[in-house]
């Protein structure tokens, strides 16, 4: 077993996807046309907070389903295994390099559209935020 980052994208007490971090970090500055508050709605942002939870409601859901949809139809056009550039590594002195399965990426982007639809139906806010899982195997 190994512990993976991902984000954590969930309608409140209900329905849950997760996406890897790496993949989240990638598109982090095309998110920050999104309207986004904190729990207690004091601390607004645009886009995602790096760390706790963000909250997402009405237009603001229909803005990331689009973004998320770009993004998606970015990464059809992968190689079937890619590599993307991550965040500075001051340590080794680099970028982290992390491998990604076409079909894995686009599969966890369709999952975060279909509940951004669920939510949009429902009238619902999204929560996100950052998590570490405990993965079975490699993926």
């Amino acid at each position: 077993m190994r512990n993976l980052l991902v984000y954590n994208f969930e309608i409140l007490d209900e329905e849950e996807i997760f996406v890897k971090s790496g993949i989240i970090i990638y598109m982090f500055d095309s998110f920050k046309c999104l309207r986004t508050f904190d729990k207690l709605r004091i601390r607004k942002n645009k886009g995602l907070f790096y760390r706790g939870s963000t909250y997402i409601e009405k237009e603001n859901i229909t803005k990331l389903k689009k973004i998320v949809f770009s993004w998606k139809e970015l990464f059809s056009e992968a190689s079937e295994e890619f590599v993307l550039t991550g965040l500075f590594n001051e340590k080794l002195d680099e970028y982290e390099r992390s491998n990604y399965n076409k079909i894995e990426v686009i599969e966890s982007l369709e999952n975060l559209i279909t509940l951004c639809e669920k939510a949009e139906k429902k009238n619902k806010i999204l929560r996100c935020r950052k998590i570490t899982v405990r993965m079975e195997n490699n993926k």
